[in-house]
């Protein structure tokens, strides 16, 4: 039976989708966190988030074809803490101090480290182009903290760098790790496991006193709810469907159009300052992670990327 024209066309608007939602995450998120502590935030989103990625999978339970074994439920609570702790808690904490272009910019460098340990986990000698991408990656960065043209605080874009190693190196765990095999029952309990820990840090922070409701802004609620809704819900459904039906070098092109997506939108409606440090630190970046993804040195299905 020959495609529909919708079927044919779905998966390119799911693409669209992802490049859209996903590069607006970052804005959405320094928003967010102008008024609402970064962990209690995060962590608010996902736990919301949960129990309605939860609900989808409501009929598959009915019928009986969703199983969850207690090894599985041990492999989600460790990603849910290396992903959405070690990963998008950090670069919310790190954007109450950078902008969200700058970040989007550093978090690109993911599908690298991601390539590295893959290498490392299947016990292949590192590939000098993998190697080489991830050199260019941290010039680039050097080049955004120390360039021509502007400042950067080092430490907030150290907190990022170091959240793309825990986004990475748990992406390639899961891999490897025995989850449940419906993918919301999977996320939901990622993100449950994952929202308890930002939420004991976010404690141990003093976040809890440091947060009234009526102090929280507008701009910050819509945010929020931009980064619940669109960026937790909509983006990853809609990158399950293209990635099941998209190749691989298409689909990753997420990795490089939402950063680009991101400046545009620091700089047009949050003021971010574009100078010619970002310019070639960033553009530095982004050619590293086209070195990789357009020579497919990540041979496996490229990740979800960190749902700021």
């Amino acid at each position: 039976m020959p495609e529909t024209p919708g079927r044919t066309l779905l998966p390119w608007l799911s693409l669209l989708t992802i490049w859209i939602v996903w590069g607006s995450t970052y804005l959405g998120m320094a928003a967010a966190v102008e008024t609402i502590p970064p962990f209690l935030m995060t962590a608010g989103r996902f736990l919301l988030a949960a129990p309605l990625l939860l609900m989808l999978a409501i009929p598959a339970w009915r019928k009986g074809n969703v199983r969850v074994t207690p090894t599985e439920i041990r492999s989600t609570a460790i990603l849910g803490v290396v992903l959405l702790l070690g990963g998008t808690g950090l670069v919310g904490l790190a954007e109450t101090e950078l902008d969200s272009s700058l970040a989007a910019l550093i978090v690109a460098m993911s599908p690298i480290w991601m390539a590295l340990f893959t290498m490392t986990q299947t016990r292949r000698s590192p590939d000098p182009r993998v190697l080489g991408a991830l050199m260019m990656g941290i010039v680039g960065i050097g080049v955004m903290v120390g360039g021509p043209g502007g400042s950067v605080p080092i430490i907030p874009a150290l907190t990022v760098f170091v959240s793309t190693l825990f986004w990475s190196g748990g992406t390639v765990m899961a891999r490897y790790l025995p989850l449940p095999r419906h993918p919301f029952v999977s996320s939901g309990l990622q993100m449950t496991f994952g929202g308890v820990a930002l939420l004991l840090v976010a404690s141990v922070r003093g976040e809890f006193a440091q947060f009234a409701i009526d102090d929280v802004s507008g701009r910050s609620w819509l945010g929020f709810f931009w980064l619940l809704i669109a960026g937790s819900l909509l983006a990853y459904s809609a990158y399950m469907h293209a990635n099941a039906m998209l190749p691989i070098e298409i689909v990753s092109t997420y990795a490089y159009i939402n950063p680009v997506l991101a400046v545009l939108l620091g700089a047009t409606l949050d003021d971010d300052a574009i100078g010619l440090n970002v310019l070639i630190g960033g553009g530095i970046i982004v050619l590293a992670v086209i070195f990789i993804v357009s020579g497919r040195a990540v041979q496996r299905r490229a990740p979800v990327e960190e749902t700021s």
